[in-house]
Parts: structure tokens; sequence; C-alpha cells
């Protein structure tokens, strides 16, 4: 089992280092992949959406299905071609080979653009993971659906599709001041998709994805006891469906298991659980406007020392604005103590899990410290 985890963090790690700025797009898809969940990806063309769904197959060495829908694309486009051979003796069948049904992960592009005909299908496929063909009920293989898709749907009649993929990312072009790395990542991804070789498999997956199902059904008295009162006051902010409520649990766990937590091995603590789960409920927004207002529950749920030093240096950077020189390099020095002591003193799975946090507040105090700096020249 070990050895399981290990192959599926080290797939996790190299789509990080492959991609500019795309963490939370890439921790998504691990979650979703881990947890058998649907994943929808929203942002505008030309975000590496497609991309990163190809380079996560090629790093497990799943079959998948690739699709941009239309309104004019064809069932046969989604489930295979009719058998021209029994159709002549009067029978109805189709070939199912290189179709959704084959595929062990399948990228819908543009999936609310599709015909009735073919949302229709693609619910019996989200749902249930079968395909209602005439009579027949044909069972789908493909283990994860991605979709994605550069607006979120307000007709009525495609609400049950998008209440199908609970995990939600949104992505965006990155800022002008980022050109140069983004050049620079971009043409070394490029290289990299060239050469890419398997990491792990999707027996790896489903090994992990038993694993995880079966740890969460034995303890999640203990889970849901420590994990319901931050959800609970996060659907006062931001609605989320019962149907994603119940789901959380594993969420949480497949979360911790990519950030280095052995499930089965290690103990799941209250405080472990809180922070995965202040981290997995960026993934259940329902717009990119809720964002902000995730981002605000989880400052206030971010540890003690963390409050504190943003409070350091917004204090700083208040003073620098109003040219109260003396106090501002006070504030910076109390920051970089405290920072320092997060380093030094937290537990090192803590560390690791705000490592995002704590770097950001690290590049906010180099900027706070340079405009100091200019201000003595």
């Amino acid at each position: 089992m070990e050895e399981a985890y290990g192959r599926i963090r080290n797939v996790y790690y190299k789509l990080n280092s492959m991609f500019f700025k795309y963490e939370d797009e890439v921790l998504g898809t691990l979650v979703a992949t881990l947890s058998r969940e649907n994943y929808l990806l929203v942002g505008p063309p030309g975000t590496a959406k497609t991309t990163l769904i190809y380079a996560l197959s090629r790093l497990l060495n799943a079959r998948w299905f690739y699709r941009q829908l239309t309104k004019f694309t064809d069932l046969e486009e989604i489930l295979g071609p009719i058998n021209i051979a029994k159709l002549l003796d009067g029978k109805v069948e189709r070939m199912y080979t290189n179709s959704i049904v084959e595929s062990e992960f399948a990228l819908l592009d543009e999936i609310f653009n599709a015909s009735s005909a073919i949302l229709n299908t693609l619910l019996s496929i989200l749902n249930e993971r079968v395909v209602y063909d005439g009579e027949k009920v044909v069972p789908v293989k493909t283990w994860t659906v991605f979709g994605a898709s550069n607006r979120i749907p307000d007709e009525e009649e495609l609400q049950a599709l998008y209440d199908r993929f609970p995990l939600r990312v949104f992505t965006e072009w990155v800022s002008p001041d980022d050109t140069e790395p983004l050049i620079v990542k971009g043409w070394e991804l490029r290289m990299d998709l060239e050469r890419i070789e398997p990491l792990a498999t999707m027996d790896d997956v489903q090994t992990v994805n038993k694993v995880l199902v079966q740890y969460v059904y034995e303890h999640v008295k203990d889970i849901s006891k420590v994990i319901s009162p931050i959800v609970g006051n996060y659907v006062e902010h931001i609605p989320i469906s019962n149907r994603t409520r119940v789901k959380v649990p594993m969420y949480v766990a497949t979360y911790l298991l990519l950030n280095g937590i052995d499930i089965g091995r290690s103990e799941l603590t209250p405080a472990l659980l809180r922070v995965g789960t202040i981290k997995v409920l960026k993934y259940l927004v329902n717009n990119k406007e809720q964002l902000s207002e995730y981002n605000s529950f989880a400052t206030v749920h971010m540890p003690e020392d963390l409050l504190r030093l943003t409070e350091f240096l917004s204090e700083a950077k208040a003073l620098i604005n109003n040219e109260v020189y003396d106090e501002a390099r006070q504030r910076i020095r109390d920051a970089k103590e405290l920072l320092s002591q997060i380093r030094s003193k937290w537990d090192y799975v803590m560390v690791r899990l705000y490592e995002a946090e704590i770097n950001e507040l690290e590049e906010l105090l180099k900027k706070l410290e340079e405009a100091l700096s200019t201000e003595r020249r």
C-alpha cells in the first residue's frame, strides 16, 4: 500500500512541477480521480485545462476520451457507431471501441453546449456509470469524467448536469507580470509532454480509492464530529447540496493522503481534519464570485499564528503607505520573528499543508522590506 501511495504522490508532484501556477487545478484533479468523482474546470480558452487531463492520463497510463461538444455533436461520437453488419441482420448494436464507454478518463470540452440527447446520456454516465442504449443497460468503464467550460450555465435545464460536478475549479489567465516565467514554463511543458512516462497505474488509483472508502466508512462518526461544524458554518454562506456534503469526508481524506498522510497508518487528528476540510471547501463553490467568500472563510479559520502574521504585515503596509516608517519597521521585525517561529516550531505536516499561505505571506514580507529599503535611500 505504501508503494501505491508513493506512486500516486509522484504523479501529483510531477503535475505540479509541469504547470505554471496551477496548484489548485492539479490538486482538484487528483482529489477527483482518487475519489472517483466528476470534476469541472471552468475558465477561458488557453488555460491548459485539456493539457492537464491529457498529462494525467499519460502519467497513469490511462485510456482517455476527448470530445468538444456542440449542439451538433452526434450521439455516435460519444457512444460509438452502429454496427452495420449487425444492422443488416436486423439487430441494432453499437461498437463501443474508442468511445466513452471504454475509456478510463473522459474529458468533455464545452460540456454545456451539448444537445439534449447528449445531455440525457451524460446524466446516466455521471450518476450511475451506465449508458441506456435502447433496451440495453451498458456499464461504462469511465473512472472519472472531467468537464471543461468557459461559462457556468444559467439555463434551468442544465442545473441537474452542473450539480453532477460537485468538485469545481475556476481557472484564469496569469497576470501580465508573470508573462516571462509563463513562457519559459510553457516551453518546458511542451518538451515534458513529448517524453512523459507513466509514474503510476489505474490499478494504483483503484487500490487507493478502496482504502480511502473503507477508512472513511469505518471512521465516519469521528470524522463527521470534527468537520460537520465547519461545513455547517460554510453552507450558511455558500450553499452545498446534501449529496455533496455527504462526500466531504472522502474529499478530506483524499486531500490529506496527497499531502503525505498515510491513510490507515497515520492518525487523522482533529487538527488535520479541520485543515483538510477548509482546503477542500474551495472546490465546492458554485461560481467564481463565491471564491472571495471562501477566502474570507478560510482566513478566519487559519491557525492563530498565521492570523497574527497577516495582521503584522497588513499593519506594516498601512504604516508604509502613511509614511510612518519606524513603526512599520517594528511590525516587519515582529513578522519576521513570528515567521521564523512558524518555520521552526510548527509540525512539519502543518507547515506543508499551509505552505501556499506561508509562502504568500513571506513574499509580501519581502516586498514590504524592499519598499522600506527604497524609502531609506
